[in-house]
C-alpha cells in the first residue's frame, strides 16, 4: 500500500512510498496482499484499515494507527496490527470479511464500516470471480483510548 501528499486530486505533490507490505503470516495466505486501504480519524489518531491475504476465507482486515500531528509520510509514524481486526466468523457465517470504507449513519454521528463477505466457506473455482461477496455495514465502536473496534 503506497503513501503520498496530494497536490490536486489528480496530482502527486510528493513522491509515493510504500506504508505498508504483507509482514505477518494472516496477510499471506494465498497471496501476500495488503490493499484497500480505508482512513477514520479518533480522538488524535488516524486509523488506515486495509484487507490482507486472498480472496477466500483467508481474507480480513488489518489496521495500522498513527498520531494526527505525527509526519503521516513518515513510515516510522505508523503502527501496525500484529493479528487481524476483522476476519471469518464461523458462527456467524461471516467468510472473509474484508475492503471495507467508512461512513456515517442516518443520525449523523454514529461511524459505520460498510465491508464486504460470504455467508459460506466453500467456493468452487477461483474465489476472486465468485460473485457473492456482499456488502453489510457495522456499527463501530471505540475503546477507551480511542481505538475503533470492529465487533460483529
Amino acid at each position: 500500500m503506497y503513501l503520498a501528499e496530494m497536490a490536486s486530486p489528480i496530482q502527486l505533490k510528493t513522491a509515493q512510498f510504500m506504508l505498508t507490505t504483507p509482514d505477518y503470516d494472516w496477510e499471506r495466505i494465498g497471496f501476500w496482499v495488503n490493499e484497500g486501504p480505508a482512513v477514520i480519524k479518533n480522538k488524535g489518531k488516524i486509523y488506515i484499515t486495509f484487507s490482507a491475504s486472498a480472496t477466500g476465507a483467508c481474507y480480513c482486515m488489518g489496521m495500522m494507527e498513527a498520531d494526527e500531528a505525527s509526519d503521516l509520510l513518515d513510515r516510522n509514524s505508523w503502527k501496525k496490527s500484529r493479528y487481524p481486526i476483522l476476519e471469518t466468523d464461523e458462527e456467524r457465517h461471516i467468510f472473509g470479511p474484508g475492503h471495507n470504507s467508512f461512513t456515517v449513519a442516518e443520525d449523523g454521528v454514529t461511524p459505520l464500516s460498510v465491508y464486504h463477505a460470504r455467508d459460506y466457506e466453500e467456493i468452487v473455482g477461483d474465489p476472486l470471480y465468485d460473485p457473492n461477496r456482499h456488502a453489510r455495514v457495522m456499527a463501530i465502536k471505540f475503546d477507551a483510548a480511542g481505538k475503533p473496534l470492529f465487533e460483529f
